[in-house]
This record gives C-alpha cells, sequence and structure tokens, in this order.
C-alpha cells in the first residue's frame, strides 16, 4: 500500500484542514472558526467537524480554544496499487477466492446478500458492467461533488472491489461472494488513485446517513484524528467498516483503528500473500492473491494485494446479515458488533493456536459462519466508555453474578479508568483498583478476572481524561472463552 502525506496548499499563505469540536458545531463554531481567519469548505452531518482552511497562526491560536477537540492536516490519502494483473481470459472463470471461503454453499441455499447495503469507499464503481449493472443502487461522488460515482481510476480499483462483493451469478465472468447485495459507491479517490482526507471522512459520514450496513474500505495512509473520529462515529452509529490492512511492513490507516475490522491476504495454499502487513491489528485473513474481478469496460482482471482480500470479508458479512445474525453479545440489539464477532469466532485458524499477527483469528469462512449461527457465544457485554465534558463525571455501572467473568479494556485515548466493585452497599475495596494508561502509548490493553460465581457485584466504570478520550470495554463469561 502506498501514500503520500502531504499537504494541499488551499491558498498562498492557508491550509487545508480539519477542524473537530468536542460538541456538533453550529453557527458559533463557525463564527468561531472565521474569526481566526479560517474559511469553512465541508460540513459533516455527523461528524463533529469542519473541513476548513487556516493560516499556522491561525491553527496556534484556535488550538488553544476550548471547544477545539483537533486540528489536523487534510492529508493526501491513496489506493493499493495492483500488484499482479493477467490477461487470460480462461482464468476469468475462476473466482477461486470465492469458492475458497464457502460462498458457493451459501449461494446454492438461496443467502446471497439480498438488501444489504454495501457501499465501496474508492475510486468509484463502473456501474455499467455487466456484472455489477442490477445491484449498484447509486451513490455519491465527493471528488467532483456529484451524485455520479462513475470510477475513472486507470486500473479499475473500485469496480474490481466492488466485483469481489456482488458481481452476478449469471453464469458467465466471475461471481461475488454475495452476488445479490446492494451496492453503493462512494468515491473518494480521483483517476490517478488519490484522494484528500477530507473526502474520505466525507464518505464515510456519507455511509451514516444514507443507512450503509457495510463500508468496504480499500484505502491507507498515516493515522489522522479525524479519521479516527470518523470510523469511531460509524462504528457507533451501526456501520461495520472493513479495511485492507496495507502491503508493506505496517498496518496502515483505517485499517489498524479498533473500530475496523484490518483484513489481509492469502493465496490458494493458505499462506500469507507476499505483499501482505504484519501487526496485532489483523483481525481477518482472506483470498488476495490472483483475483479475478471487473474491471473497465465490459472487461475483467486478474489483481493481488489486501485490496483484494476485504472485500472477501465485505461479501461475507453481507452474507450472514442476509441470513440473519444472532444477539451474540447479548445487549438486547443485533447490529454491527454481533456480525463482527461471528466473524471472528468462524474464522478458520491459520498459523500460531488462536489470535496471530499474520492471519488475526483466522481465514474468513462463510460455510462455518452459517453453520454456527446459533452455537456462537459472544461477550457478556461490550460497550465504549467516553469521557464527556471538561467537568463530566459520566459512568457506565455493570451488574455481574452467578459467574466467573473476564474484564478487558482496550485503551484508545484515555488517562486512566476508575474501577469500583460494590457488593450490595459495601465497597470492595480489594477488588476495585484505578488502572493507569501510559502517555506515551497510550493504546494499550488490560485484563482482569472477577469471581461473582457465589454473589452480584455492580462494577462502576469511570472514565480518566479528556473530554472526548475513550476506551472499549468487553465483559466475557469465563465459562464461554
Amino acid at each position: 500500500m502506498f501514500f503520500f502525506g502531504f499537504t494541499p496548499v488551499a491558498q498562498a499563505e492557508e491550509r487545508a484542514v480539519i477542524v473537530g469540536f468536542h460538541d456538533t458545531p453550529g453557527i458559533q463554531e463557525e463564527t468561531l472558526l472565521r474569526g481566526h481567519g479560517g474559511g469553512v469548505k465541508r460540513k459533516f452531518r455527523h461528524l463533529k467537524a469542519f473541513a476548513a482552511t487556516l493560516s499556522d497562526e491561525d491553527m496556534v491560536r484556535l488550538r488553544k480554544n476550548p471547544k477545539v477537540k483537533y486540528i489536523v492536516e487534510d492529508t493526501v490519502y491513496s489506493t493499493i496499487e495492483p500488484l499482479d494483473a493477467s490477461a487470460d481470459p480462461v482464468e476469468y472463470l475462476n473466482s477461486w477466492g470465492v469458492e475458497h471461503i464457502g460462498s458457493k454453499t451459501a449461494h446454492s441455499d438461496n443467502i446471497t446478500g439480498e438488501r444489504v447495503r454495501v457501499a465501496v469507499l474508492d475510486s468509484g464503481i463502473d456501474y455499467t458492467h455487466p456484472e455489477l449493472a442490477d445491484n449498484y443502487q447509486g451513490g455519491w461522488d465527493f471528488v467532483f461533488n456529484d451524485n455520479d460515482p462513475f470510477d475513472d481510476s486507470w486500473n479499475s480499483h473500485g469496480t474490481h472491489v466492488a466485483g469481489v462483493i456482488a458481481a452476478a451469478a449469471d453464469g458467465s465472468g466471475v461471481v461475488g461472494v454475495a452476488p445479490s447485495a446492494a451496492l453503493y459507491g462512494i468515491k473518494v479517490l480521483d483517476g490517478a488513485g488519490f484522494g484528500l482526507l477530507s473526502w474520505i471522512i466525507a464518505g464515510i459520514d456519507w455511509a451514516v446517513e444514507n443507512d450503509i450496513d457495510i463500508v468496504n474500505i480499500s484505502i491507507g495512509g498515516p493515522h489522522s484524528a479525524a479519521l479516527q473520529d470518523a470510523c469511531e462515529t460509524a462504528y457507533n452509529a451501526g456501520v461495520l467498516l472493513v479495511a485492507a490492512a496495507g502491503n508493506g511492513s505496517t498496518i496502515t490507516y483505517p485499517a489498524a483503528y479498533d473500530s475496523v475490522i484490518a483484513v489481509t491476504g492469502t493465496d490458494k495454499a493458505d499462506q500469507k500473500g507476499w505483499f501482505a502487513s504484519t501487526g496485532p491489528q489483523i483481525e481477518l485473513a482472506a483470498p488476495g492473491v490472483a483475483i479475478n474481478s471487473t474491471t473497465a469496460d465490459n472487461t475483467y482482471a486478474e489483481l493481488s494485494g489486501t485490496s483484494q482480500a476485504a472485500p472477501h470479508v465485505s461479501g461475507t458479512a453481507a452474507l450472514l446479515l442476509s441470513s440473519g445474525v444472532d444477539d451474540i453479545n447479548a445487549d438486547g440489539i443485533i447490529n454491527n458488533l454481533d456480525v463482527r464477532r461471528q466473524l471472528q469466532q468462524s474464522a478458520r485458524d491459520l498459523g500460531d493456536a488462536g489470535r496471530d499477527e499474520v492471519f488475526g483469528f483466522g481465514l474468513v469462512s462463510v460455510e462455518a459462519a452459517l453453520e454456527n449461527n446459533d452455537e456462537v457465544e459472544g461477550p457478556f457485554l461490550e460497550f465504549e466508555l467516553t469521557k464527556d465534558g471538561k467537568y463530566g463525571c459520566n459512568k457506565n455501572i455493570v451488574s455481574l453474578s452467578g459467574d466467573m467473568y473476564q474484564v478487558s479494556i482496550r485503551n484508545i485515548s484515555l488517562r486512566g479508568v476508575h474501577i469500583a466493585v460494590w457488593e450490595g452497599r459495601t465497597r470492595r475495596s480489594d477488588l476495585s483498583e484505578m488502572v493507569h494508561f501510559q502517555r506515551q502509548s497510550p493504546e494499550e490493553d488490560v485484563t482482569f478476572f472477577l469471581d461473582a460465581s457465589d454473589t452480584a457485584f455492580d462494577i462502576v466504570f469511570q472514565p480518566i481524561g479528556k473530554p472526548g478520550a475513550s476506551a472499549r470495554v468487553r465483559i466475557d463469561k469465563a465459562s464461554s472463552l
């Protein structure tokens, strides 16, 4: 995966930036921005931010305002370059990845992803291709700001990804993992494969606004607080985010965020693709070597990379949603958290036992996910712990009883978490504690056990840190581990 970390200059003395706020911005925030010499370029419906222009001097002053959460550069991101191509017509009939993960069995049972809304956040979609025309439902072009997200990229990147997800089961060419899924194109990359950060987060914002179920992201670049904010906002709104992990030594963003499923690529022998990144963020593996799919002018091509692996996972998620998913985490809601958990627990383990940095939980498996739909057990509870306003004292209270529980806290940006354990009206000082996170490496995990086999506990989680800082808390019954 290649990306360029330069920042476009909007005017001679101004920079293109994303300004994030702690609260939903309105007229006051826009006035504040303009009062600091800034110009608003784009507003978002769900992200608490503006795309704007500011001088270096104005940025320094505005960062000191307590309303402002972050100011980041409107960096340029890029698509994943194709690593292999073939024009051999014989290969067009071989959608090996789709069959390898068990999609064919699902199709024979009429599980094809029908009525599931999948968006391709990429270079657009060639919706005139006969394999994609019937499934294409619309979208938006954030490069030219119109409703025609046609793929004009030199390598048909978005079109190729779309075909892996939902090419029609018409008996010719190739077939997608979910051949009846509703496809939406969110064009955030130009014909050369580059796109501004503001286009990308606007595309994610559009997905939330338009009730998209799954967003496939085969884009990579550096960390940005604005991109992380956009992904977390979408994930918390119920959108499943699936991203290519990258074709290099490290996992790129947004795949590396906790709110996103990072996908690596494998070959026909279930070995890691030569291009694939490794790291603790890898969550799932999927076919990514020599993948045939749709390209411009009603043609087909064979490409390799994590860009080709990610849509296999997106398609599998669409099949799960169309077949019906259980409330795995027992929170009373069937949503993206349940789909994600089912994908993890049904994956076929590869490499080292359990989750590892090469294959994650393992190779995505349509057959196992569908067969184990009633058997997969999830966490007892999972939630995001977020620090509210500057003087807020928000808490999350969880009641546990009748089992041994494993509590895991995945920190994102908190300074710490105060954990108070109450047994009736008695505070259990022997079980209560203050968890501190290192400022130098805020993203870390803390795990501990609580034995409530013969009693009942109320656990109070209180976040410590700046407003907007957060961590994810997961609680499992030890008997289900």
